[in-house]
């Protein structure tokens, strides 16, 4: 498998013949769904102009040169898809699944890169913040009741947990801006209840990018808001304590997945929600909890709570939401909790995060200001920027040199 898909990239940018480059591509897929990967996703050819937000890129867009200009799995929002206009790339593939024939094709002006003046506009006084920042209010009041009534003995409907999350991703544009409005979401002191709407969020973009089907994209939406319903049997003093727990209260917090799955387990509803209320503190290296189970002991749903319930701990711990820098996230990933938890996953979703970013502008801690243009694939966090004077940053070279913030 190595040897061909090696060929396939030195193919890459040459002119070969379409029969050669499709077989080859062929081959490829049926020999990963062969490996138990996921079932090949139906693929659609779409012209530049036809291209819609939230589309999900099915294959790598690659230039001339054979340079990967955006990655597969990647969302499409107003900025990378200006990336497009620009690289002279007339087609992509995108997932059948991800094209909504009810979105609008992007307008001239989205076609048109952000202005660096435009971006220094604060996200807190963004419309389309303010709208997203009143959706999340109400939906975590609504998802609040939801979770105690649940807890208390009564049914799960799975379709209006989902529309819970669902109508909060309806106020979005571009789903990937949850990653930039997130870290700025004003919460009241039901940490908990944000918390899980967060993370329902996260779950919900992550299963668009996999191509999910729209069963299984209920399920891990579903999860994602269920997945601490244990913890509404944690002692509120223990549960709302501002300052740092003390071992014997950490003890006690520890018991939540035990909790929630005992809430959940006689419920009708999959056994990989369940599973993912117990298990989204494990890690595959066998270090979590409660059970310490390794690698494929942990389900995929359980998985893919674990990066989304710790990303969202990592920019909602912060003390000042407006310091928040994705590219430092993606660096704690990178350093502090790989091998923790499963590669596959955790790279799709850091992917995803930096390609985000492709065209931002960004403060370095020198103080320069620089626009992303070309993300590091072996180095996430550190991307090629460009400053106002024309000069190119590499920020895998220029070691003393990182991103301290978003403009």
């Amino acid at each position: 498998m190595q040897g061909i898909e090696s060929l396939m990239f030195l193919l890459r940018g040459v002119e070969l013949k379409k029969e050669l480059f499709s077989s080859l591509n062929k081959y490829i897929l049926r020999k990963r769904e062969g490996k138990g990967a996921f079932m090949a996703e139906s693929i659609k050819k779409v012209s530049i102009r036809e291209i819609k937000p939230d589309m999900v890129l099915a294959r790598d867009v690659v230039t001339a040169s054979g340079t990967v200009l955006l990655a597969k799995n990647t969302m499409l929002n107003n900025v990378n898809y200006t990336k497009l206009l620009s690289s002279g790339i007339g087609f992509i593939f995108v997932n059948s699944s991800s094209i909504d024939e009810r979105v609008e094709n992007f307008t001239e002006k989205e076609r048109a890169k952000a202005s660096l003046e435009q971006q220094r506009i604060p996200i807190v006084k963004r419309p389309e913040f303010k709208e997203f920042q009143q959706a999340v209010d109400e939906k975590t009041e609504e998802a609040k009741k939801c979770i105690y009534a649940i807890s208390d003995g009564e049914n799960v409907d799975l379709h209006h947990m989902f529309k819970i999350t669902d109508d909060i991703m309806s106020t979005l544009r571009c789903k990937n801006d949850i990653f930039t409005f997130i870290g700025f979401i004003k919460e009241n002191d039901e940490h908990t209840f944000h918390h899980c709407v967060n993370v329902s969020l996260l779950c919900n973009l992550f299963g668009r990018w996999l191509g999910v089907d729209s069963s299984e994209l209920v399920d891990l939406t579903t999860s994602g808001m269920l997945h601490d319903i244990g913890k509404t049997k944690i002692p509120p003093e223990i549960l709302n304590k501002k300052g740092k727990l003390t071992d014997e209260e950490f003890a006690v917090m520890k018991k939540h997945p035990v909790l929630g799955y005992r809430i959940l387990q006689d419920q009708n509803i999959p056994e990989a929600i369940k599973l993912g209320a117990l298990m989204h503190h494990e890690k595959i290296d066998g270090s979590g909890y409660p059970m310490g189970a390794k690698g494929d002991r942990i389900g995929k749903i359980a998985k893919i709570l674990a990066i989304c319930d710790i990303y969202d701990a990592m920019t909602a711990n912060r003390v000042y939401r407006d310091k928040i820098c994705p590219f430092e996230v993606i660096k704690m990933f990178e350093t502090k909790v790989y091998g923790e938890l499963d590669t596959h996953y955790l790279l799709i979703f850091l992917q995803n995060i930096a390609y985000t970013y492709i065209g931002r502008w960004v403060r370095l801690n020198s103080g320069v200001e620089a626009e992303v243009v070309f993300i590091n694939a072996a180095q996430l966090s550190r991307p090629l920027v460009r400053t106002l004077s024309e000069e190119f940053i590499d920020l895998t070279v220029k070691k003393d040199l990182s991103i301290d913030s978003l403009l």
